[in-house]
């Protein structure tokens, strides 16, 4: 998705996606892919494009994006959605590196191992009883990535960085395909930490709803994401 994003915005005169749509179509694998970047309309304050991935003949992903400029953005601020309680319910020392080697040796994806991520004790799920009452679909954390203060394609990799936050209600489901993510980038972070929440809902056919968003430690929300994904043998796994 970052790739994709960062494809997109050589291409047309903004700079940042504050808001873009990927479709997974089919699995992308560690092998030569190529961009197909299209211009879809310009105008002074935004413009709009699409990137198609192409590996082996096979359209893997669908990008578009709506671009503008924070550089040059100007108007009112207000309705503000605060960081989460949660943050502070522990102290950040609690939080758990996020590493479940534990359950299995390679288990944690290079993605995650290149990425601070220290999550809160009650949603380290590969650490604690998943089966307990207050098990919830949930993953809160703070995020750090070496290299300074996170630019826009930094937070379009972190808007799906969490894993299924499902787990933590049910225990290890195996591969949880995202099929769909919006991402909107509402302004650039100040700091290089950032924390992000996580909340899965509405679980209905093996298909549910996650929603994250993303603070800088001055309290700005610097981007949110919805995503469907699905439970892949949702019944067998869950009843079990």
């Amino acid at each position: 998705m970052a790739l994709m994003n960062k494809a997109l915005s050589i291409i047309l005169p903004h700079q940042h996606a504050i808001n873009s749509n990927v479709y997974y179509l089919d699995r992308t694998e560690n092998a030569p892919a190529e961009l197909h970047v299209e211009v879809i309309r310009t105008s002074r304050g935004s413009s709009m494009g699409q990137v198609r991935l192409i590996q082996e003949g096979r359209l893997t992903c669908l990008f578009s994006g709506l671009f503008s400029d924070f550089n040059f953005m100007k108007g009112a601020n207000g309705l503000e959605t605060k960081l989460p309680e949660i943050m502070s319910s522990v102290d950040e020392a609690d939080f758990q590196s996020m590493n479940y080697d534990k359950l299995k040796k390679g288990f944690t994806p290079s993605f995650i191992q290149q990425l601070n991520l220290r999550v809160h004790p009650k949603h380290a799920w590969w650490d604690r009883d998943t089966k307990a009452d207050d098990a919830e679909a949930r993953c809160s954390a703070f995020l750090e990535l070496e290299g300074g203060i996170p630019d826009a394609f930094v937070l379009s990799y972190l808007s799906d960085i969490l894993p299924p936050v499902v787990t933590n209600k049910y225990g290890p489901l195996g591969w949880v395909p995202t099929l769909t993510l919006t991402t909107n980038i509402r302004q650039l972070p100040t700091t290089s930490k950032l924390f992000i929440d996580g909340i899965a809902k509405d679980l209905n056919n093996g298909y549910f709803e996650q929603d994250c968003n993303i603070w800088d430690m001055e309290g700005n929300l610097v981007a949110t994401s919805r995503q469907i994904a699905k439970i892949l043998k949702s019944e067998e796994k869950i009843s079990s």
